[in-house]
């Protein structure tokens, strides 16, 4: 199965000049656990999760903090055509539970170890 299959493609972001509490605020109301952190022409330049958000409250760092100062880091990403095992390695690898999917340099989805995790349950025919 391809990552673009069980990917989310509804891809909430902020810009990197908008402060974590955009994040927060944009995390609380989609209920959601990441955004995507997008430089001014929208190019991904990282992403706000909430193993992030724990950090900035355990460190006390304000929320006023513009999202570019903590979301600049390497985007690990994947492919449409990837395959959902490539995705759950990469994801293992790296230790995150959040993934962009990127296609021709724009990203077009975000892939949560839940939704790989549910597909590869149901192959097992556990899961709706």
């Amino acid at each position: 199965m391809e990552v673009k299959n069980i990917m989310n493609d509804r891809v909430v972001f902020c810009r990197g000049t908008e402060t974590i509490r955009c994040a927060v605020s944009k995390m609380y109301a989609y209920n959601i656990g990441s955004v995507l952190v997008v430089d001014d022409r929208g190019a991904p330049i990282g992403i706000f999760t909430e193993r992030d958000l724990v950090r900035v409250i355990a460190e006390g760092i304000s929320l006023d903090t513009p999202l570019e100062k903590l979301a600049e880091k390497e985007l690990i990403k994947v492919y449409p055509n990837d395959s959902i095992y490539i995705a759950a390695q990469k994801m293992i690898e790296h230790g995150i539970r959040h993934i962009p999917v990127v296609d021709a340099g724009r990203v077009v989805g975000i892939l949560s170890i839940r939704d790989a995790l549910r597909y590869l349950i149901s192959l097992e025919g556990a899961y709706p």
